[in-house]
């Protein structure tokens, strides 16, 4: 059966915005008033191809296996337009080889359709099963984007922020790089600096120098300094040691006046002058040396610590920051083993060779200037190279999703397999049924007709009243039927003369023949594949066949056959009501066998579901029209008829018809917006095209309270506020 339509973009059903329902029951009804777009879902269903209806749907699991067969004005025009139409093919004289074949292969075809229809389920499983996971890998991926969407890499996701399904694409189609020398880090700086509109070109950083070799490699620093041995004292002050301790006494001997400035006792001019004898000029002209070199080695440190400083100060790399204060650390040692060396000239020192460090740093900084030159000749060709880091993001991104994207594909490939063996058994399947149908078919030609139809349609035009018709068949094509009316052939115009009513009833007792049988001889559709659609069948009938029609309805087309399915459409609510009083009464009963909705149109057309309950007489229909206009769900030019039709209605059924026209004068002399309301009520129920003219752009709030206005006139506010409760 149908499982759902979809209407979108056919006459007045919107082009836009598509309106869908679900209709997974046997029986369906579709209610509504007439150009609410009723008759559009009919001929949709009967034309499902035409191109008029492209942007419509309907689910219909096999429908290669179903007919659908539509009764509407089209049906009667393209099949009673000429006065020959073509014969129904139903079962007539007895077989019963045939009949016991068309038997057996019957119950075949239900055998394998139910196992077809199994293996469909299986596959769905697995068509759904693919689906999510498909859907899990794509939801999984999708997720890159929020890690970098609010960032300088923002750009690179431009395209596929809206889209899982574009996104994972544009994944899974990047080429895989094994071992890229870059990261998302260094992308996102890239980007970043890139992306910065005020962004400029870096200087290149200069090379460090240091002056500072000379010094470290004079020999001075392994010579022993000591005191000169012309003074008898030198022998014994080399023996202690203790020249420095001397030397540092000295100054003290100048402000001594000939004391010891130690043991405070006189020394003679004799002593001081061997003391000093001890440090002579090439004594003190190498300490001066030390000394000079030592200030000379201070600078140079000053020097490049101010470098660091300011030229520096922006290299912040860890490398950078190591090879430097592993230069300045051994700077600082070489300047304590100078200072070490002044104070005691006579011990020999080692300094460290900084060169080897000097060119350490010097590295690091030819590196950086290497990315500096590279920066500098991006921002050349800053379009250039931001397209280079898009390129490389998605190569990373496909880099951090391959392990998923490998297991995803060995996961959808096993999924792949199932489906291609449960796809393999239903093309058997469906081969068997078509053997099966063959038989039908060939069986079928032997034991049908078109007489069996032909002595039907007789019947039940006798039966429903309608004397003096009769069906033939074609002499000069046994195939065709012909109308006769008494001894009038339709030859000479039958059917042209007919009643519209008159051509209602014989052309849809010739439908229902026709859903039990076929025009084609060798059709092989059974009932339980087709699905009847029926479109307003009394819209031209009087209330006594609108009881006939419903009753032929019910025992044709719900009770005496199996038909897939059965969707009737109808403006009228007696015929609702015919129908449905056939159907179970029990709520849970009913609406496990059938679907109510509800056409509605107010600029474009809407379908909704509707309640067993819902279902009112002709009078509580107006209201639900006046309710709806209030509501914005219909047109509001139909709400001034529904109106009158109201009025007229109450206050003739209650004998207060006086007491309605004297209210409406008297709001016609008393409200002037009244008047053009009052002038269409007044016209009573010989309307004209005046009547909706005279109204002009009609403003449903300010006719609902005209309306209301009359029952409060006329003591029935009860009455009205109870119905449009």
């Amino acid at each position: 059966m149908i499982e759902s339509i979809t209407m979108q973009g056919a006459a007045s059903f919107s082009s836009t915005t598509p309106i869908s329902i679900d209709i997974k029951k046997k029986v369906v009804f579709l209610y509504g008033h007439n150009g609410t777009g009723k008759s559009t879902v009919a001929r949709y269903l009967q034309s499902t191809t035409d191109l008029k209806y492209q942007t419509c749907r309907y689910t219909l699991p096999n429908s290669q296996d179903y007919q659908i067969l539509v009764y509407n004005t089209d049906f009667i025009e393209k099949n009673f337009s000429q006065d020959s139409f073509e014969g129904v093919f139903t079962l007539g004289e007895t077989n019963v080889i045939a009949e016991q074949a068309i038997e057996n292969a019957e119950e075949k075809i239900q055998q394998l359709e139910s196992q077809r229809t199994e293996t469909q389920n299986n596959k769905k499983e697995h068509e759904q099963r693919k689906t999510a996971q498909i859907k899990s890998i794509k939801d999984h991926v999708f997720k890159v984007k929020k890690s970098y969407e609010r960032g300088d890499l923002e750009y690179c996701l431009t395209g596929f922020k809206g889209s899982s399904d574009k996104l994972y694409e544009k994944v899974i189609t990047t080429p895989l790089v094994t071992t890229p020398p870059y990261t998302f880090d260094s992308l996102l700086q890239e980007a970043t600096a890139l992306n910065d509109k005020t962004a400029v070109k870096k200087d290149v950083i200069p090379s460090i120098t240091l002056n500072v070799g000379s010094i470290e490699s004079n020999n001075i620093f392994q010579e022993i300094i000591v005191s000169s041995g012309d003074s008898y004292l030198a022998e014994l002050v080399t023996k202690l040691q203790n020249s420095i301790w001397v030397e540092k006494g000295l100054i003290y001997i100048q402000d001594s006046e000939n004391q010891c400035p130690f043991c405070q006792q006189d020394i003679d001019s004799n002593i001081v002058k061997n003391i000093n004898a001890l440090f002579d000029s090439t004594y003190r002209d190498k300490k001066q040396n030390l000394t000079q070199l030592s200030s000379q080695y201070q600078r140079e440190i000053t020097a490049i610590n101010d470098v660091f400083t300011s030229s520096y100060a922006d290299i912040t790399t860890t490398e950078f920051e190591l090879a430097k204060e592993k230069l300045l650390h051994t700077l600082q040692d070489n300047l304590a083993n100078i200072q070490r060396k002044i104070s005691d000239p006579s011990k020999k020192i080692e300094l460290v060779d900084s060169s080897a460090l000097v060119q350490a740093v010097n590295l690091i900084i030819a590196e950086l200037n290497t990315d500096i030159i590279a920066f500098n000749a991006k921002l050349d060709s800053r379009k250039e190279s931001l397209a280079t880091i898009n390129k490389r993001f998605w190569s990373l991104v496909r880099i951090q999703f391959e392990s998923d994207i490998q297991s995803h594909k060995t996961l959808v490939g096993g999924i792949d397999a199932d489906i291609k063996s449960v796809t393999d058994k239903e093309v058997g399947l469906t081969q068997e049924m078509t053997v099966q149908n063959n038989i039908i078919i060939e069986n079928r030609k032997k034991i049908t007709n078109i007489d069996t139809s032909i002595t039907n349609i007789n019947r039940q035009m006798k039966t429903i009243g309608l004397e003096g018709f009769e069906i033939k068949q074609q002499p000069t094509n046994a195939n065709h039927y012909y109308l006769c009316r008494g001894s009038v052939a339709s030859g000479n115009g039958v059917y042209k003369s007919l009643s519209e009513g008159e051509k209602t009833l014989i052309t849809y007792l010739y439908f229902l023949e026709l859903c039990q049988g076929s025009t084609d001889s060798n059709s092989s559709v059974t009932a339980n594949k087709k699905i009847i659609v029926v479109d307003d069948p009394i819209s031209s009938l009087s209330h006594n066949y609108i009881y006939e029609i419903g009753a032929l309805t019910h025992k044709k087309l719900i009770k005496g056959y199996n038909y897939a399915q059965l969707i009737v459409l109808t403006h009228s609510l007696y015929f609702l009501h015919e129908m449905i009083k056939y159907l179970p009464s029990n709520k849970d009963d009913f609406e496990k066998k059938c679907n109510l909705f509800r056409v509605t149109k107010n600029t474009t057309s809407n379908i909704i579901p509707m309640q067993k309950s819902d279902i009112q007489n002709d009078y509580q229909s107006y209201w639900q029209v006046v309710k709806d206009a209030k509501e914005g769900n219909v047109n509001k030019v139909v709400l001034p008829n529904m109106m009158r039709n109201i009025l007229e209605y109450y206050f003739s059924f209650i004998h207060k018809t006086d007491a309605l026209n004297k209210a409406l004068e008297d709001l016609e002399e008393s409200d002037i917006e009244f008047k053009p309301f009052y002038r269409f009520i007044n016209r009573e129920s010989h309307s004209d095209s005046v009547n909706i003219n005279d109204l002009g752009e009609i403003d449903s709030t300010r006719f609902i309270d005209k309306f209301k206005d009359v029952f409060v006139r006329t003591k029935f506010e009860e009455h009205y506020e109870k119905m449009m409760a």
